[in-house]
């Protein structure tokens, strides 16, 4: 049996740098960029409801 060869990357560091580079993810993927600002939207309105529905008297 062979060992696997070392992988020098992170499993998903190719995912972290399209999501984290926005210039890279505009130049490659747009529509992947458009639904990643929607998802952020959607994060900050739960968070949002969820803070007011806190505040909220019982």
């Amino acid at each position: 049996m062979r060992p696997f060869p070392h992988c020098p990357h992170a499993p998903f560091a190719e995912l972290v740098r399209i999501e984290s580079d926005p210039a890279y993810r505009d130049r490659h993927f747009p529509g992947l960029s458009a639904a990643i600002t929607q998802r952020g939207h959607w994060r900050s309105a739960e968070v949002d409801a969820l803070v007011r529905r806190l505040r909220s008297p019982p």
